[in-house]
């Protein structure tokens, strides 16, 4: 019985995943958010039914594991339903967040990109003077100390340097005139610059998909030509090789065939499979009546309002976040370490201040805001700035599928400030100023910007 209910819940949960990503669209915040969800619960209950069948031996709690899953995946979907009803509210009729532009538009993005490449390479610079890591013995060790908050307690605000810098490239590739030599080889610098400036697993994958969105949204004709099977095999299969090539070099590994394989298999399974960030959601849910006292006081919510949204770089004594340590109620082996913040997952991050009742309010609150936030930015009587501002909190992860709310407001403030820097300095280059930056995205824009 277990098992069959399990299957329907998984089939509610699943459907209801998708049916976000088809109504809201992938490059829409909740639409990013809901791709990595459909991963991790995909992930999670393939590979559970394959052990079931295949290796019981392989399941930590055996058939209990069917169990273990039911309560929490009821409420993913109560919390699934209550952000879609708050999306609903805030945007009732969405426009779609990609059409094609005109080639001005094109070149618009582009400036946009330049400016973002240039500010986001200076702030990656500093992050890797800050913590020597060109000079230490492991260079992706130290910009991970760095990024972690030690020694460097401003390492997380320079950090997302990188980022910016690799949304800054993905933004030229629209403009290009032709998908050739020259396009490619920008995607290959934005790979690199993913890999090398970034410390967490992999780099290529980043570049790739942020690519690839950004095409899908302003150029959709160039996306659905290079969206090919033998494309999208090649594109995986420099992924997969580009996270094994970034978790060797991070642990300081041999380079064999055997290391290289399992730096493939092994941090997928940590992430995708039955033992991943679907089961520890599941594993934080269940035990959360017994470790309820540790958020009392709405410490996700006060945390994420009051204290998350400022950078160390202003406030070096920031708090760490509320789950710092708490790896015993999310990993399958109950380890923990002091400094480490595991994932709690979309649901788990609003479940946690007071169950189903924070799961909902919280969602639902967010949700409204997500959908006022598409209608005033993306809508066809908005301008192509403040477009440009969303999807970059939207493939930024504004609402993440691993941290839920708590990122939200930073990097809501992080995009949007960043993006309008940028535009205040391109209408500072150029002469014909708000031309393009006030044409309304649905429309045909002129000639191009002129340099002075």
């Amino acid at each position: 019985m277990d098992i069959f209910a399990f299957i329907v819940l998984s089939f509610c949960n699943v459907a209801l995943i998708i049916w976000i990503i088809r109504r809201q669209g992938i490059n829409s915040v909740e639409g990013y958010c809901a791709a990595f969800l459909l991963l991790a619960v995909l992930g999670d209950n393939v590979s559970l039914l394959f052990h079931y069948i295949v290796q019981p031996q392989e399941l930590l709690l055996g058939a209990e594991e069917f169990n273990f899953r039911l309560y929490p995946t009821l409420v993913h979907i109560v919390a699934l339903i209550a952000l879609m009803i708050g999306l609903y509210l805030g945007n009732p009729r969405p426009d779609p967040v990609g059409r094609d532009h005109s080639e001005s538009e094109c070149d618009f993005l582009a400036y946009t990109g330049v400016v973002l490449i240039v500010v986001g390479l200076i702030l990656s610079l500093f992050a890797v003077y800050f913590t020597d890591a060109y000079k230490a013995q492991s260079y992706f060790t130290a910009l991970d100390d760095f990024r972690a908050g030690t020694p460097g307690a401003t390492g997380g605000f320079w950090y997302r340097g990188a980022d910016i810098a690799t949304f800054g490239m993905a933004l030229v590739l629209p403009g290009l005139r032709k998908t050739g030599k020259q396009f490619f080889f920008l995607v290959f610098i934005m790979m690199l610059i993913a890999f090398f400036l970034t410390a967490n697993k992999g780099g290529f994958e980043r570049a790739i998909l942020w690519a690839a969105v950004v095409l899908y949204t302003y150029n959709p004709q160039r996306m659905r030509l290079l969206a090919k099977p033998r494309n999208m095999l090649l594109a995986l299969v420099v992924i997969l090789l580009g996270l094994s090539f970034k978790v060797t070099l991070l642990q300081n590994e041999d380079w064999t065939l055997e290391s290289l394989s399992e730096n493939i298999t092994e941090p997928l399974g940590a992430r995708w499979s039955d033992q991943g960030l679907y089961r520890g959601y599941c594993q934080f849910v269940n035990l959360l009546p017994q470790y309820h006292y540790l958020f009392e006081g709405y410490k996700i919510g006060r945390y994420a309002l009051t204290e998350a949204w400022i950078p160390r770089a202003i406030n070096p004594n920031k708090a760490a976040q509320p789950t710092a340590g708490f790896g015993f109620m999310i990993h399958p082996d109950f380890h923990e370490f002091k400094d480490e913040t595991p994932s709690l997952e979309l649901v788990g991050s609003v479940y946690a201040d007071n169950g189903l009742y924070t799961a909902i309010i919280y969602l639902l609150i967010t949700g409204f805001l997500l959908g006022m936030l598409r209608h005033f930015t993306t809508s066809r009587s908005s301008t192509l700035q403040w477009h440009i501002s969303y999807l970059c909190f939207a493939i930024f992860q504004g609402l993440s599928a691993e941290s839920g709310i708590l990122g939200t407001v930073y990097t809501f403030l992080l995009t949007f400030t960043a993006t309008g820097l940028a535009h205040l300095l391109v209408i500072g280059l150029y002469k014909r100023k708000l031309y393009l930056g006030a044409t309304p995205i649905g429309s045909v824009a002129g000639d191009s910007l002129s340099p002075i």
